[in-house]
């Protein structure tokens, strides 16, 4: 470790010199070590593409789509196939399900990919495009160059404002300040020292070493460069999110464990169906028909492709609340969180400091002094503790003197800074610096130092950084104390509002810092956590067990690593939560990969952050979590709503077509017939489910379960609708079959019409648990309208030259009959149970 050794035996290590490396070792080094640079996570357009069709659901469209394609050649050509009798030559009508089935895949993968697409778009904008130049001391000379450059024993030259680019142990300081919060989570700028160090420190203690990544806020340096790239602590860390597996999703599983089940239904009714054909000696074609249809009305396929789209409706909310998602499923994830962890410095803090406690007589006075006795350039450019001391003068309009000498620059050693001004035409020097260093230099008697002492006492206790104030007129006197000034990185605003409406929807908070213990602890009691804290010091000796409980029972965890981090969200998945984790620094990259959602901040973020997590806060503010929250718990029930909804329709369809093999009858519905009822009623009509408005309790109940299938308390209803509706189906075709004296094109016709009307008034009752009387049956404007077009294209199918085409007739005035009894008599007993259910509760 460099940080225990001396510079000189660094140097002698690295074979680095003084005045820097010549060009011959230079070239040497780039050959050994190349570049100065990470590389760079590119996504595959193409594979960005393929993965669109990774579910089983879209697994399963492929077989039907197969099977689409092969029965019109064994039906038109059987004879090539091994069979007799051929029916006659294909047409471009024999492949209409299979172009249906094929356009379906095609949107869905389309709708994703430029969707996702879009957010990596949105996403790179945030990030820099072009790398820093640094200077560096080469053969004796200062030369500036791309920081991709940089090689081992490079000496760097740094100061004020420069953003260093590789790690490196320092040669020199002269009042160097380093802020290493995007690496080490401390809110306050390491001061950097020359000395080596003893044991074996922490990263955030290593105050002799600099970091790729961190930011220099005062004072200059000269650095040995000691690593390059991924061998830099920053890299280390990109190497570890590179090895961090990110967990699936609820609603994967839930859609996986949704694809399977309806996996094994069309491969058992399939099997039946060919078991059935062979005992009964039926043709192969006619077997393949049926399994054709049969999978087709098993599987809905519009909802891969409404899935897709609630979620990419959810995407566009949540821009408008000022969150930019690039993974769509993290929306929905989002909704089913149990547990939010967080960064302290910049996540749940402004990563500033701000004045908060002033314990002075002269107010005035003490702000001049804190003004002016100030090195900060402005409030952008400076370290932030001389920028807060700025900000709280300018508030006050308290007058800044111009510095004419810095008798004594601020050090580590000295722990005060000194500075000569010019006010009302005489000399005065302002001093600031450590409480008991300033108090010790001053006038005061001993009962006054000890007042002094125990004021700094009680508000270090409070978690601000104390600063002591004094002044003198002339070098031979003693300086006289004016006072102290406490600062804070203070909480965001709203941020404890969030935690509390998070608390309200069941929803823990942990915060997850690498700050000081006393530091977290104060602001967690600040934005409302109240819990112990644990170190991270503390956590290799807990085993596994012994960690998920501690998870279960603490709130603020401090002085970790990144590792660390990871191992507590992994602590917290292990026992069953559903995870998001939010931060801006380099150090919260791998916690970002490992959570179910990990959540990084537009501005102030990292572009390492910003890079690994599913959502970007683009006004960096905690509360956009928790509206995200709400927005996954609505997609979540309207993704719900529109499933329950898909598979009340389809289950009629698949229990008809298994049904009428069974009893021995023509099928009531062709593949093409069930791929029309589908087109009608699964696209807009579910579509418009995506757009429900959030439930009034959204945020007031419990997450849902992380294992609790999609479908929980609805496998009743939705085996009940399809009973109806078979019934329904039957009645009609039968009695079609008797007043048209055996047509089944007529029978056919009445068992879609009804199929498709007795859909467009399910899909009312699948919007609420709650009856249309108590959500109003106007509220949701995109489903009537939907609905309409829907039952247009009903009306186009019957009526226009297509029914040729699709094996349909036109229908009389009073054969719609039935169909209208059978609809809205479905709709007014599903309504009724409900009336019935809420009058019990």
């Amino acid at each position: 470790m460099h940080a225990t050794h001396t510079v000189d035996d660094v140097l002698s290590s690295l074979g680095a010199l003084r005045e820097g490396l010549g060009d011959a070792e230079i070239s040497e080094r780039h050959a050994k070590y190349g570049f100065n640079e990470l590389p760079e996570k590119k996504r595959s357009l193409f594979l960005l593409f393929l993965r669109q069709f990774n579910s089983i659901l879209v697994y399963i469209l492929f077989a039907a789509l197969a099977l689409s394609i092969l029965l019109p050649v064994f039906e038109n050509d059987p004879a090539s196939l091994g069979f007799a009798g051929a029916s006659g030559a294909l047409v471009f009508s024999d492949f209409l399900d299979a172009i249906a089935i094929g356009a379906i895949l095609i949107l869905n993968a389309c709708l994703g990919f430029f969707q996702e697409r879009k957010a990596e778009n949105a996403i790179a904008s945030l990030k820099a495009l072009s790398e820093p130049n640094v200077r560096v001391k080469r053969g004796g000379k200062v030369k500036i160059i791309p920081s991709r450059e940089l090689v081992p024993g490079d000496i760097l030259l740094l100061e004020e404002g420069d953003k260093i680019s590789a790690d490196g142990r320092v040669m020199f300081s002269r009042g160097a300040k380093v802020n290493e919060a995007s690496l080490t989570g401390e809110s306050l700028p390491e001061i950097k020292k020359t000395d080596p160090l003893e044991g074996d420190p922490i990263l955030a203690d290593q105050n002799n070493m600099v970091f790729r990544g961190t930011v220099v806020t005062a004072g200059r340096m000269e650095v040995c460069v000691t690593a390059i790239g991924l061998e830099t602590e920053l890299g280390k860390v990109a190497k570890l999110v590179s090895s961090v597996e990110h967990p699936p999703t609820p609603l994967e599983k839930s859609m996986s464990a949704l694809g399977r089940w309806l996996g094994i239904v069309v491969v058992v009714f399939c099997s039946l169906i060919f078991a059935i054909g062979f005992l009964r000696g039926l043709e192969l074609s006619e077997m393949m028909l049926a399994a054709a249809s049969l999978a087709v009305s098993a599987v809905p396929e519009g909802l891969p492709a409404i899935v897709t789209v609630c979620l990419a409706i959810g995407v566009q909310r949540m821009i408008a609340r000022r969150a930019l998602t690039r993974e769509l499923s993290a929306i929905e994830t989002l909704g089913s969180v149990t547990v939010i962890c967080t960064d302290k410095t910049g996540t749940i803090t402004e990563n500033r400091m701000d004045v908060e406690d002033i314990e002075a007589d002269d107010e005035d006075l003490i702000l001049q002094i804190a003004a002016s006795c100030n090195n900060a350039l402005s409030l952008e450019v400076g370290d932030p503790t001389e920028v807060g001391l700025l900000k709280k003068a300018q508030e006050k309009g308290i007058e800044r003197l111009k510095i004419i000498e810095e008798d004594v620059p601020f050090s580590s050693e000295t722990k005060y800074m000194m500075t000569t001004h010019e006010r009302s035409g005489q000399r005065i020097q302002f001093i600031k610096g450590a409480p008991e260093v300033i108090a010790e230099m001053c006038d005061l008697s001993d009962d006054e130092k000890e007042d002094v002492l125990e004021e700094n006492e009680e508000m270090a206790e409070k978690a601000l950084r104390v600063l002591g104030f004094a002044w003198k007129q002339s070098s031979e006197e003693k300086p006289h104390f004016v006072g102290l000034i406490g600062l804070m990185d203070p909480p965001r605003d709203g941020v404890k509002d969030a935690i509390k409406v998070a608390k309200k929807a069941g929803i823990r908070t942990v915060m997850i810092t690498g700050d000081h213990a006393l530091t977290a602890k104060a602001i967690a009691k600040k934005v409302g956590l109240e819990s112990d804290v644990i170190l991270g010091k503390d956590l290799p000796a807990m085993s596994d067990e012994e960690l998920m409980k501690c998870v279960e029972e603490r709130a603020i965890f401090a002085r970790v690593s990144p590792a660390q981090k990871v191992r507590i969200l992994t602590g917290l998945q292990n026992s069953g939560e559903i995870v998001a984790m939010g931060g801006d620094g380099v150090n919260d990259a791998p916690a970002l990969k490992k959570a179910h959602v990990g959540f990084a901040m537009g501005k102030q973020g990292t572009d390492v952050a910003r890079e690994t997590a599913e959502m970007i806060l683009t006004d960096d503010h905690y509360s956009s979590v928790v509206n995200a929250v709400e927005e996954g718990r609505t997609i979540y029930d309207n993704i719900r709503k529109f499933v329950v909804f898909l598979l009340r329709a389809n289950f009629d369809e698949l229990m008809v077509v298994f049904g009428a093999i069974l009893i021995g009858v023509p099928l009531p519905y062709l593949p093409i017939h069930i791929l029309l009822i589908n087109l009608v009623t699964d696209s807009l009509p579910a579509m418009a489910l995506a757009v429900e408005k959030p439930e009034k309790n959204v945020m007031k109940r419990s997450p849902r379960k992380p294992g609790e299938h999609i479908l929980h308390g609805e496998v009743f209803f939705i085996a009940l609708a399809a009973v109806i509706a078979t019934v329904a189906a039957f009645q009609v075709f039968f009695h079609g079959l008797r007043v048209s004296d055996g047509n089944v094109d007529l029978a056919r016709t009445l068992v879609v019409t009804t199929s498709i009307l007795f859909e467009l008034t399910l899909v009312f009752t699948c919007r609420s648990k709650l009856s249309l009387l108590k959500i109003g049956l106007f509220s949701n404007r995109y489903l009537l309208g939907a609905v309409g077009i829907a039952f247009a294209l009903l009306l186009t199918f019957l009526y226009s030259p297509l029914n040729t085409f699709l094996h349909l007739m036109p229908l009389r005035i009073d054969q719609w009959v039935l169909p209208v009894v059978w609809s809205f008599g479905a709709l007014l007993f599903f309504e009724g149970l409900k009336v019935m259910r809420w009058r019990k509760g």
